[in-house]
């Protein structure tokens, strides 16, 4: 084969095999492809014009490759790309590789990693499967920006010598330098972070947070340097140190720990945030504020499932400060929560919850010791037994809630234990449907301390009998000839209750948050708890029209019984309550309308609407609401308000807006709006978001807050603080670090 190649010219296109086996450098095989393949005085093969070389899943490809056989190595003069076996391309020049392709040294480097990462620099030198880059830039960016008469991607890390361990997956960058759009915004001496192409996790730093805080002639730093820990498979830690210093202030230091774990059917988060003052000289109080926030679920077998949910401070406000963004700042009060849940435990669909809570203030207004604690709450539900068209169940309740002292409309302690029996049986007769249901209490309450009528204080045990029973029936019909196909079904009720009021002796715990709507109309105790029962004698009636895309609801309710509490309770102030009515459109847009008119007086008292639609260049939607009450003729409640929400397509590829707020449409102030900006390209991101809140007295000043945040793939976000306070409260500009998603940066290309 070689004699031939000698004597004979090779044409264009000619492609000749050559193995090359256990001599070069126990190579097990290399292809050689070539339009011309020679051999100088040497005996160096010369591979020239569409030359390219094989082994196993890597490829190099270039004008000329020459086999030096004295070095036995690939000699690569010109330019070149090179394949490797994880699909990683790398173009370069005036280089050579050895002939297993593991090392090699060239010119210009210019990576693209199989994320469509890359890597450029001035020259490497690979090592197996580590790859040393000088005068490196690392960037996952696609997208170029022109400033000036250069031309750059949107953001680089620049290193003097860059290290990619192709085989751990991290990236050790000497000298390290961040540039945004060609501007040098940070500097560390060294760092290493995890390469774009890992997928599994592992241990070691992350990329540090610095900010610096300018403040009038004061300039203060924070540093943080975030370590995570791969403990195993299933287990995980991120420790972040922060250490604040200068700006003529003590320093502190923050410690954070996040763990997560994944457990056999289930998961532990335990968050906690400590603040020191080591370098204090006697000083003896080393801690000065925690927190220590935990979730755990788990599922104990098939039947039983426990959820524990924690949260504790050692002063008030101390999430707030430490987790703007946590939603556990914003609640009054942070609860500890043991919840044990039981399914199937003796048919297929009863259930058992089991409650022990604790709750402590998070506001510096709130009164700790009037805050409950439950000690427990115990709940079990039957299921539902089924004999001879009836349909039957049981629930069985009992609670234990105390606090330190009562309060005007709470007691200091009360016990429950309560049992519901429901019955049910369904008959089609006079072609509609018509149920026949009964719900009985048997209900035992202790009350220490309860204020009665704001004049004394109650102790003692009070036994509850309470049956509630209901005939309800619906007639569904059609018109032949009527158009859109519409169903209507006529509904009527009969509901018969003892009529005792509820008494003033009781604490109310659990039936909170009520409300007269078409949802809660046909229930027979239209109460969300049973502290408090329905004691009404009504007749309710009303009308479902409704197709595939409409529906259409209208209801209303006569009390026979005169001291009816939820009746009362809800605004009615006659027999004949308020006319309810509702409409649901759903099609490609979606329309929401829901109305109560209080046919006595003939005025709307509340009215809302919700309109979602998709327009050509955005998604819009709307809120209208309307409210009004009277007492005697007169208004004591008007108001009027519209919600609006608008968020655009995606413009100039990477762009969207957003605005949305709330306009007072008697007082005509808007009270709040938010308008904001968002970019999310490949590899970059940023967030601009203004929020002003206006008050209606005229003088307190609106409250304005201006954030803006960064975002980079693979490294994380930078937000800030308020960027707009009034001279009175000026504060330092700060930049949170936060992890980001990099799923923001998908479909962006």
């Amino acid at each position: 084969m070689i004699s031939f190649c000698k004597k004979v010219l090779i044409y264009k296109y000619l492609i000749i095999f050559i193995t090359l086996i256990p001599n070069f450098n126990n190579a097990k095989e290399i292809l050689i492809y070539a339009d011309n393949i020679s051999y100088d005085e040497e005996q160096n093969i010369i591979a020239r014009g569409n030359a390219k070389i094989f082994k196993k899943n890597q490829l190099i490809i270039s004008d000329l490759i020459i086999y030096n056989v004295d070095k036995k190595e690939i000699v690569l003069p010109g330019n070149f790309t090179f394949k490797d076996s994880l699909n990683n391309f790398y173009n370069g020049e005036n280089g050579f590789f050895s002939l297993d392709l593991n090392n090699a040294e060239f010119e210009k480097p210019m990576i693209k990693l199989n994320d469509g990462s890359r890597l450029i620099g001035k020259k490497i030198k690979r090592e197996g499967s580590i790859d040393i880059i000088s005068k490196g830039v690392y960037t996952p960016c696609v997208s170029r920006i022109k400033v000036g008469n250069f031309v750059c991607p949107t953001w680089q890390l620049e290193g003097e010598k860059i290290l990619h361990d192709n085989k751990n997956l991290f990236l050790y960058q000497k000298h390290s330098k961040m540039r945004v759009i060609n501007t040098p915004v940070f500097y560390i001496p060294y760092i290493v972070t995890p390469s774009p192409l890992r997928k599994d996790r592992k241990t070691g730093f992350l990329t540090p947070s610095i900010s610096l805080n300018f403040f009038d002639t004061k300039t203060s730093q924070s540093l943080a340097f975030p370590y995570y820990f791969n403990i195993s498979m299933d287990k995980e830690l991120l420790f972040t140190p922060v250490l604040n210093y200068g700006g003529g202030v003590d320093t502190s230091q923050r410690f954070i720990f996040d763990y997560n774990q994944l457990l056999s059917g289930g998961k532990l988060q335990t968050n906690l945030s400590f603040d020191s003052n080591f370098e204090k000289s006697n000083n003896n109080n080393w801690l000065t504020n925690a927190s220590l926030i935990n979730n755990y679920e788990k599922n104990l077998n098939t039947n039983y499932r426990v959820k524990i949910d924690s949260a504790l401070q050692t002063s008030e406000n101390y999430i707030q400060i430490t987790k703007p963004n946590d939603e556990l700042s914003y609640t009054t009060s942070l609860s500890t929560k043991i919840n044990l849940e039981g399914f199937n435990l003796n048919k297929k669909d009863d259930y058992f919850k089991g409650n022990i809570s604790f709750y402590q203030s998070n506001q510096e207004n709130e009164d700790n010791k009037t805050i409950p604690m439950v000690l427990p709450n115990l709940k079990y539900y039957s299921g539902l037994s089924k004999n001879d068209n009836f349909n039957s169940s049981i629930n069985y309740e009992f609670y234990n809630i105390l606090r330190e002292k009562n309060t005007r409309i709470h007691s200091k302690q009360q016990q429950k234990l309560s049992h519901k029996y429901f019955l049910k049986k369904n008959l089609l007769n006079f072609n509609s449907q018509i149920s026949i249901s009964a719900e009985i209490y048997n209900q035992l309450f202790n009350t220490e301390n309860k204020l009665v009528n704001s004049e004394r204080l109650h102790n003692g045990a009070l036994y509850r009998f309470f049956p509630i029973f209901s005939i309800y029936s619906e007639t569904p019909f059609k018109f032949k000839k009527l158009k859109y196909d519409l169903i209507f079904k006529p509904i009527t009720q009969i509901v018969i209750s003892p009529g005792s009021s509820n008494s003033s002796k009781l604490s109310n715990e659990d039936s909170t948050n009520n409300n007269f709507t078409i949802e809660n109309a046909y229930t027979l105790n239209r109460y969300s708890g049973n502290d408090k029962i329905d004691n009404s004698k009504r007749f309710n009636y009303g009308i479902d029209i409704y197709n595939e895309n409409l529906k259409l609801n209208i209801f209303q309710t006569y009390e026979f019984t005169d001291n009816s509490n939820f009746h009362q309770e809800q605004g009615n102030d006659n027999n004949l309550s308020d006319l309810l009515g509702s409409l649901e459109y759903n099609n490609i847009n979606k329309v929401n309308y829901n109305f109560r008119y209080d046919l006595n007086s003939e005025y709307l008292k509340n009215q809302s609407a919700n309109i979602k639609t998709k327009t050509k260049i955005g998604d819009l939607e709307l809120y209208y609401l309307d409210q009004q009450s009277k007492v005697d003729g007169i208004v004591t409640k008007d108001a009027e308000t519209i919600n609006y929400k608008f968020q655009t397509k995606k413009f100039a590829k990477f762009s969207k807006i957003e605005f949305q707020g709330l306009y007072d449409l008697k007082k005509e102030i808007s009270s709040e709006y938010s308008i904001g900006y968002s970019y999310f390209d490949e590899c970059f991101g940023i967030n601009l978001d203004f929020i002003r809140k206006s008050y209606y007295e005229n003088e307190l000043k609106p409250q304005d807050i201006l954030t803006i945040m960064f975002s980079f793939k693979n490294i994380g976000s930078y937000k800030s603080n308020n960027l707009v306070v009034s001279e009175g409260n000026q504060q330092d500009v700060k930049w949170e670090n936060i992890s980001i998603d990099n799923r923001l940066f998908e479909n962006n290309e």
